[in-house]
């Protein structure tokens, strides 16, 4: 459902958004509900990215380091078995 909200610029900004408006045409509603979108948009995709981290970092196996899904003693048996038979990829993030 629309809603209607009322908006109160400074001087500054009053003075931009007129430029900016003579400079592309339209009118400031339909500039100012793009500019709100544009940052509600950016918003939830840093909250999301944010979250993508802490979930990584909760991943990581229990005395890893934050952020790491790998704790040393398992990168450590990985690093010696280079060029052995038993040679395997790495054991997750490290």
């Amino acid at each position: 459902m629309p809603r209607t909200i009322q908006l109160v610029l400074d001087d500054d900004l009053s003075r931009r958004l007129e430029t900016r408006l003579a400079t592309d045409g339209g009118d400031a509603a339909a500039l100012l509900e793009r500019a709100l979108r544009h940052y509600l948009d950016a918003e939830d995709d840093r909250q999301a990215a944010r979250q993508a981290v802490i979930e990584a970092a909760g991943e990581g196996e229990f005395g890893a380091r934050p952020g790491l899904s790998a704790d040393h003693a398992r990168v450590r048996l990985w690093l010696l078995g280079w060029g052995g038979e038993d040679e395997s990829g790495p054991p997750g993030s490290c």
